[in-house]
């Protein structure tokens, strides 16, 4: 088997150590490079340095043909994150996560995750697992998958109020979440802050005339003593992409909250995010991006619309003379079969009737093009292969 380890801990470390790396191919990722450098790891086992929850840093480690995943770091919404990524990004057949939250596990478990709760015999019992010498779910597992299907039927309420106001929950005190606060404070709307940080609860609370809760906001007791079972938004607002992403998921699922918005510190995460169950995701290093774009009259593709409810976005290619696709007729020009060309612009003038336009240099295409299919387009009509990585580690250099 192809087994992808993420967290070399106790448990991970231990694991590696008793699994048979000579029959089975083994790769560890961790976020710390401390922690894989102060042992002497097993022969035969790949290592990489980063953070797992990105999709590239997984593909590199061989995620698409992996047969297992195990998300064993000490942070469970890290644990959940990737979890869901290996199942709905890359499908890889066993996906086994570290909770520590029992409430949780009846809805990752119908999304296909396993969970483990750890003891002392975490990784034996990880080992056990995978050679069939355990059984898949425990009994406590399967008694809080039974209760899965009721969970996501539970209908959701109406967004609004009849006197037009919300109650909004916002997880996550810092700035973003104090000044939202007294945003929607201003506009009418109940609010309540949920923040885990004691220090930042202190503070908060004394400047922002509304409730604070302090505790973990992706918990369901906390959520519930905040009173989620009565809200109308949920908005996610910390600094860390896992967090937001299990708190809306929780609201949702949990509490039948009707709309959940989640801050993205990470741009590559909005897709997955939105895949898995966020109604819209913020991200502001997305935002700056496509102003200065725009500001930039010699770049080649811009970003008109974010249809997010859609994951599409309507963009605008100018073709110059060493696009791909000039000289070919608009209808012939071979876009993946979702896309559409909407119109061209040529000498300030919209043409509309594409099946025998011919592309020339100078114009200027507006198309339909869902997200996974922007790079193809790119290709076609700039013949420009970058990608986002290649991007990102030109910049580093």
């Amino acid at each position: 088997m192809k087994i992808i380890v993420i967290g070399y801990g106790r448990v991970g470390s231990q694991f590696v150590r008793k699994v048979d790396t000579a029959v089975h191919q083994v790769v560890v990722i961790d976020k710390e490079r401390s922690v894989l450098e102060r042992t002497e790891p097993p022969r035969g086992v790949k290592f990489l340095y980063g953070n797992a929850i990105d999709e590239d840093l997984l593909r590199e480690a061989g995620a698409e043909t992996a047969d297992v995943m195990l998300a064993l770091t000490r942070e469970e919404n890290t644990n959940l994150m990737i979890a869901q990524i290996a199942r709905v990004v890359f499908n890889v057949p066993k996906v086994i996560a570290i909770v520590y939250d029992p409430q949780r596990e009846s809805y990752f478990h119908q999304a296909g995750i396993e969970t483990l709760a750890i003891t002392v015999a975490g990784a034996d019992l990880l080992t056990a697992r995978l050679t069939g010498a355990a059984a898949t779910l425990s009994e406590s597992a399967e008694a809080w998958g039974a209760g899965a299907t009721a969970i996501s039927q539970m209908p959701l309420r109406p967004l609004e109020a009849h006197d037009g106001s919300f109650y909004v929950l916002i997880v996550g005190g810092g700035l973003v979440g104090y000044y939202l606060a007294r945003a929607l404070l201003r506009l009418g709307h109940e609010v309540t802050i949920i923040e885990k940080d004691s220090a930042m609860y202190d503070v908060v609370s004394q400047q922002v005339d509304c409730p604070v809760v302090l505790g973990d906001g992706s918990a369901t007791a906390v959520l519930e003593r905040a009173g989620a079972s009565r809200a109308n938004l949920l908005c996610a607002v910390t600094n860390h992409d896992q967090d937001n992403l299990i708190a809306c998921q929780m609201a949702k699922f949990w509490f039948g909250v009707p709309k959940t918005i989640a801050r993205v510190k990470n741009p590559k995460n909005e897709m997955v995010m939105r895949r898995l169950g966020v109604d819209t995701t913020v991200s502001s290093t997305a935002i700056i991006t496509g102003v200065i774009q725009n500001e930039l009259p010699a770049t080649p593709v811009l970003t008109l619309a974010n249809l997010a409810s859609c994951a599409a976005n309507i963009m605008q290619f100018r073709l110059d003379s060493q696009s791909a696709a000039i000289g070919k007729q608009a209808s012939m020009v071979g876009l993946p079969s979702q896309c559409k060309i909407i119109g061209i612009i040529r000498c300030g003038e919209a043409l509309t009737s594409l099946d025998s336009t011919m592309f020339e240099t100078g114009d200027t295409v507006l198309a339909f093009v869902p997200e996974v299919q922007e790079a193809a387009v790119r290709e076609i009509l700039l013949g420009i292969k970058a990608t986002v990585g290649e991007f990102e580690r030109a910049l580093k250099r």
